[in-house]
């Protein structure tokens, strides 16, 4: 891609290339009109969306006037390359022997060589593609408040070095970059991007345990209340032994730690229904998370299972 840029800017040399040699050689300024016709056909084939595109276009205001610019900017062009090129030839005092033609051939040449390395209908195809993908990112960025995007945003970069970290990096490791970048980024944007990213396939081994860790932190148990982490981290990573024996395990500690995460723990008839196809220290593990979750809820204030909308999400399940 690189290479057939730097083809293109030398064939596009060329076009200027011809005025100058003209002005070089002491050719009359009547050669300018014939340069512009040159340049202004190297616009029409290489930029085609620029022009109109049918016979009544040609005649609407809107069109004419940024026509009639672009023909004026191409005029200029022409000039300023003919009138260096008169210059350096009175700086020399020699003007070189070649005919008029080659100039003109000189531009006229870059004419088929810029089409060869530059497909106008394949980048005019690549702009619309991206003018949608833009607007599409935009719209969904309008869903949220324009600080918490921003918010997210930022999360998401700060997150693409552990996403790269090797499958063999010690939780404690993967647990230190989440402490760092929480410093920095708010743990509910981190988990928003963390829980996308497994989600959509794109999360790696260690991103995939940073969710699992980052979900059943009790230091977090506050600021992600009520948002169902821990339950949706689960759902996407029960499928995998390791991954679900950590999360038992943790969540365990958490609760433990922080009580008050029985609220957004996972209902035990979901962990015991997993414990089933489980292999035997998963299943433990996960019975034993089970029995542990009942025990953290509060005897008082008594909560009423039909109106709460805590415990609805708690016995519910992921």
């Amino acid at each position: 891609m690189h290479n057939r840029l730097r083809l293109m800017m030398g064939a596009t040399a060329l076009l200027y290339l011809g005025p100058l040699l003209a002005g070089l050689g002491g050719f009359g300024w009547r050669m300018v009109p014939a340069f512009v016709g040159i340049f202004l056909l190297w616009t029409v084939i290489l930029r085609p969306s620029t022009w109109p595109r049918t016979a009544a276009d040609w005649i609407r205001s809107a069109v004419m006037v940024p026509l009639l610019g672009q023909s004026l900017m191409q005029v200029l062009l022409v000039v300023v390359c003919f009138g260096i090129g008169r210059g350096l030839g009175g700086v020399f005092g020699a003007l070189p022997p070649f005919p008029a033609l080659l100039p003109l051939a000189v531009s006229f040449l870059a004419i088929p060589l810029c089409r060869l390395l530059w497909d106008p209908n394949k980048a005019e195809a690549m702009d619309r593609f991206l003018d949608t993908a833009i607007a599409g990112i935009s719209a969904a960025a309008s869903d949220l408040p324009p600080d918490r995007s921003d918010a997210r945003a930022l999360a998401a970069r700060l997150l693409t070095p552990l996403q790269a970290l090797p499958d063999t990096t010690p939780d404690e490791d993967v647990a230190r970059h989440l402490q760092a970048i929480t410093r920095h980024a708010d743990p509910g944007d981190v988990a928003h991007v963390l829980l996308a990213a497994a989600q959509n396939g794109t999360a790696s081994p260690a991103g995939l345990r940073a969710l699992v860790l980052h979900a059943t932190d009790p230091h977090h148990t506050d600021r992600l209340g009520g948002s169902t982490v821990p339950s949706r981290a689960f759902g996407l990573i029960a499928q995998d032994p390791a991954l679900t024996l950590l999360f038992a395990r943790r969540s365990a500690s958490q609760l433990r730690v922080a009580p008050a995460a029985w609220r957004d723990s996972v209902a035990p008839e979901t962990l015991r229904s997993v414990a089933a196809a489980s292999p035997p220290d998963v299943a433990t593990a996960l019975t034993d998370l089970a029995g542990l979750t009942p025990s953290m809820t509060p005897s008082e204030p008594t909560i009423n299972a039909a109106s709460d909308p805590a415990s609805d999400r708690h016995h519910a399940g992921i």
